[in-house]
């Protein structure tokens, strides 16, 4: 016996069959389980999904809560791992990989990608696919590293695994939705998947007016009419006039509605000078709630889709005086016959509905303080 114990060899050679943790590890796998403790007054949602009585929007929700839990309790014991191996190196990610396999999965892989890991990356590839020979594919690793501008990861998973790297037409879409350009022309040279649509799409949604000329001189798949209806919904004018000199799929009245709703005037004056899509009421309800007095103004004295009594309450109720003086006086809307209340009804517009003789104030009994306010 003692013969055998003092032969390093062979003793290498019994532990390689040993069950356990090494001790250089232990703190991180109690730091770990910690982590699921945080599930456990979730567990009687675990519990009420499978009662009877429960209503099924209730059903639902618990599930969505505690989906919602575990995932982020997944993402944290990932994280946690991707610090320790910054930390402790190669080594260490063996050892956890040795002892706990389950450990180092498909989440370890993706936030490593979205990280820039490549060593991390390249454990994977040199180990975990010997038993999970899919695990590539199956979190579409080009695609994650496209989206995030990780071209060094790229260019390892092409020269590695070019067949089985888990790269579609999402990579480039990702890659011009996010403004990589370099990525997207790497991608465009290297790789056959190519694109869709959404490419440009997303980057005119984006405002990346270079990324959509390219993609309109160097690519086939063209555009939707989501192109116009994003970018003018985020303000982008100039990504807006060139699609409309350059594309011909045009916009919808969704583009007019969304950059009246985000507050956009310049962009909402060149639309109705340049563009014959219009828009709906949904543009002055919307820019109403969200207190764009110079759009509305300009909506109601250009336009003649007019709105709906969810412009006024949403003005009022998001107190919006300078928008509610606008309606009533100059457009002659009616006050809406509700009830508001003062922590949501601020004293300006308090006082000028007062003024107008739309309303009073009454105590309420809950608290001294609550002011209610009606209208009559």
């Amino acid at each position: 016996m003692m013969q055998v114990l003092t032969n390093r060899e062979l003793v290498q050679s019994i532990l390689e069959f040993q069950t356990g943790v090494f001790y250089q590890v232990r703190p991180f796998i109690q730091s770990h389980n910690r982590l699921l403790e945080t599930l456990h007054p979730l567990a009687h949602h675990a519990k009420a999904l499978t009662t009877p009585a429960v209503p099924d929007m209730a059903r639902l929700q618990l599930h969505s809560e505690l989906r919602h839990a575990a995932t982020y309790v997944s993402l944290r014991q990932s994280t946690l791992l991707l610090e320790a191996v910054g930390l402790f190196g190669q080594s260490f990610l063996s050892r956890i990989y040795r002892c706990r396999p389950c450990l180092v999965d498909s989440t370890v892989l993706a936030l490593a990608i979205e990280s820039g890991d490549r060593k991390v990356v390249a454990f994977f590839h040199d180990h975990v696919v010997k038993s999970t020979p899919d695990v590539f594919k199956i979190v579409g690793a080009m695609n994650i590293a496209a989206g995030h501008g990780q071209l060094d990861i790229l260019r390892y998973l092409h020269e590695q695994r070019p067949d089985e790297s888990g790269c579609t037409t999402s990579a480039m879409d990702a890659a011009a939705a996010n403004g990589h350009f370099t990525v997207l022309k790497w991608l465009h040279v290297h790789r056959a998947e190519g694109c869709t649509f959404h490419a440009m799409d997303r980057a005119a949604q984006q405002g990346s007016l270079a990324i959509v000329q390219w993609l309109h001189e160097n690519r086939t798949e063209g555009c939707s009419t989501a192109a116009i209806d994003g970018a003018a919904r985020a303000g982008h004018v100039d990504v807006v006039q060139w699609l409309t000199r350059h594309r011909t799929e045009g916009c919808t009245s969704a583009a007019l509605d969304g950059a009246a709703q985000s507050g956009h005037l310049a962009m909402v004056q060149w639309l109705h000078n340049n563009r014959a899509e219009g828009c709906t009421t949904h543009a002055m309800d919307r820019a109403c709630e969200s207190g764009h007095l110079n759009v509305v103004t300009f909506l109601g004295d250009h336009r003649r889709e007019g709105w709906t009594p969810y412009a006024m309450a949403s003005a009022v109720r998001n107190g919006h005086v300078d928008v509610v003086r606008y309606l009533h006086e100059v457009k002659g809307v009616p006050c809406p016959l509700v009830e508001v209340h003062m922590a949501k009804c601020n004293r300006a517009m308090a006082e000028y509905l007062l003024q107008r003789r739309t309303l009073q104030i009454y105590r309420g009994n809950s608290s001294r303080n609550c002011t209610h306010v009606r209208v009559t």
